[in-house]
This record gives C-alpha cells, structure tokens and sequence, in this order.
C-alpha cells in the first residue's frame, strides 16, 4: 500500500493539464494483482480513466479516487514529487489528496479478495480524472458513458472520525462596475470603476447573507478569487469586474443571495452588474438512514470508532453522482487539513485503518443488499 502511494505520487498529474495517463501503468499492474478486469477510459488525449470490476453482477458498489493533483506551490521542504516517508508519515503532492486514499482503497479491495469470502455483486476500483478542474474529463464524462453503480465510496474529504453526507452549493459570479474613461492626468474628468469596486468590496467583505440553514451545515461563505480592471495605467478605469466564489448551505436559494448583493450595492449607492450563471451547482444530503451511512456507523463501531455525520464545503465527486441518483459517502484518512498545501502528508496508520474500515464497508454493503 505505501509503495503504491509513493509510486503514484512520483508521477506528475497536476491539473492542468493533468495527464493522468502518467498513472495508468502503475495502476493497471496493481489492478492484476487483484485479478480485476481493467476498463481504460481515454475521452481526450492523456486524460485518463482507469476501472477496475471484481465480481459479477448485481449490487454494484465504487470506491473511486482521483489521479490529478494541484500544482505545489512554494513552501516545500522536500520535492513535492519525490515522496518521503517521515515520523509514520507519507510527504509528497497527492499524498492525502487524492493518492494515498487510491492506495488504502486497493489494500481495502485486496484484503477482502484475499479473504476467499463469498462475494455476490461487482466491486469497482476507480482511479478517474479531471477532479480539481470539474470532472469534464473524469467523473462527468463516466456519467454520460453510463457509470451508475448502487453505492459510492469518495475518499477525498471529511476526517478519520466524520464522514461527510452532503456537501454546500457552489455559486460563481461575475460582479462588474462601470466608469468613464478619461486621461490619467486628468482624473476629474473621468469616472473610476476601480474605486466603485474598492468601496463596494469593503461591505461586501463584511456581508454576512441570511437565509435558512439546515442543521447538518455551516453558514454560507464569500470568497473574492479574481480582480480586472482599466485598459492601461495612463487610462482612467471604464471598468472592473471581480469573479465571486459563494458556498451556500442547503435551504439557502440562489436568487436570494443574488438579491442580498444587489441591496447592499443599493445601500452603498453603488451601480453593478451581476452575472450569475458562470458556474453553479446546488447543495446536496444524502439521507441519513441510506445502507451506505449505516454500514459506515455500524463497520466503525465495531472497531472501537464512533462516526459523526457532517457536511463541507468543498465539491467532491460525490456531487455529480448524487445528482444521478447514486448515494455517496465521503471519508478520508487525514485529519488536519493539508489538503492543496505545502508539505501535504498522510499518516501511515490512518491510511490502514481506513483500509481496514473501507474493506468491511464494501464488503456488508455488498452482501446486504
């Protein structure tokens, strides 16, 4: 399993562009030790998804990681692609997200193939593309291609002790003011949409939206990610744009949220333009008594573990698959959140409890159903 780990994490597969293909050999190998039928899914040149099927038939349950990383940043101590194992610890790009967990669900698979039990029903061993950029390439293109197992098991999110049911709606807007041109050293005669923007981002950061919140979720966020303005340092800004990204709770609308902007730019006397459809996915939450969260609580019990049930904020791949119909759970075997940092990690011995618990997971849900 840490050799697994490490091999994957020696490959770079940042996004973008990806190239999750530079994994497909490691996988497939390990794949064969596991005597599992190999399906490789290319939809564009390098990006790669790789399905591994043990068994026949009916239930069908997943357990599916992916293979592209972000970029690494600075920070490191070591390099981010030469992983080093340190204190019980695995360092390396990938490490907790997303290819450690890869590896903890291929021990998790093995151990119960090597059981010799008797198993009814597919186990699908995943390894899919696209993930940090939106999953145009991996999980939304399976999805079209007629990916639907009964069960879904993302590792790649949560904690060692919570396991995450649902996840916030993301809404990504494009918020623009407007100015007049004039001469830069003739500022009076011009109008700039810079300043505009200054001042109406001074109350946007202290807007706090109000609106419903189910119980299981934490109140909405606003995130200003980008900011372009003015033509030319000696041109008076015509125009600024800021590109806005909002986590909202389930029960919270998107229409109210668009209203709360537009008030408060109101209140400041503030003209702007809102462009709401660039990127939207509502808020999801899997039911509590699906067999999949059961048999987590019930798995982990019996191993001196007591699960809590929570939501994020991030998007995961259960997303897409809840909006399909296919109940997913998300777990990981990180508990600080290194995640998309420098010196990314994941303890050892979480990586072999989670296979440990992820093994016996399938295996009841599988045989239950």
């Amino acid at each position: 399993m840490v050799k697994l780990a490490c091999q994957l994490i020696e490959k770079k597969t940042v996004n973008p562009p990806g190239n999750e293909c530079l994994v497909k050999d490691i996988i497939i190998r390990y794949l064969k030790k596991l005597n599992a039928r190999v399906k490789v899914e290319e939809p564009s040149p390098g990006r790669c998804n790789i399905l591994g099927y043990i068994g026949e038939g009916k239930p069908e349950i997943a357990i599916i990681s992916h293979m592209d990383v972000v970029p690494p940043g600075e920070g490191w101590k070591s390099d981010p692609f030469l992983p080093k194992i340190e204190n019980g610890r695995i360092y390396g790009r990938g490490a907790i997200d997303n290819k450690g967990p890869y590896a903890a669900s291929w021990a998790a698979v093995k151990a119960i193939v090597s059981s010799n039990l008797p198993l009814k029903g597919t186990i699908i061993l995943g390894a899919v593309a696209d993930e940090e950029r939106g999953s145009t390439y991996g999980m939304k293109y399976l999805l079209k291609e007629g990916f639907s197992p009964d069960f879904c098991i993302i590792p790649d999110g949560g904690s060692l002790n919570e396991i995450v049911i649902g996840e916030k709606g993301r809404l990504e807007i494009h918020i623009k003011t407007k100015g007049r041109s004039a001469h830069a050293s003739q500022p009076e005669k011009g109008e700039n949409a810079i300043y505009k923007m200054a001042e109406y981002l001074i109350h946007l950061k202290n807007l706090k939206l109000e609106g419903k919140i189910h119980p299981l979720f934490t109140p909405p966020t606003i995130s200003v990610g980008e900011i372009k303005g003015g033509e030319a340092p000696n041109i008076v800004a015509d125009s600024c744009l800021i590109t806005v990204d909002i986590r909202y709770p389930l029960e919270m609308e998107e229409e109210d949220i668009i209203l709360q902007l537009k008030s408060l730019a109101h209140r400041c006397g503030i003209q702007i333009e809102i462009e709401s459809d660039v990127f939207s996915i509502k808020p999801h939450l899997l039911d509590e008594k699906n067999p999949l969260v059961e048999n987590f609580k019930t798995v982990a019990n019996s191993m001196g573990i007591k699960l809590s049930l929570g939501t994020m904020g991030g998007i995961t791949l259960a997303k897409n698959l809840y909006f399909q119909k296919i109940p997913s759970v998300v777990h990981s075997p990180g508990i600080d959140p290194v995640a998309h940092q420098a010196n990314e990690y994941v303890d050892i011995d979480n990586l072999v409890f989670c296979a440990k618990l992820w093994a016996g997971v399938i295996y009841k849900t599988i045989m239950d159903k």
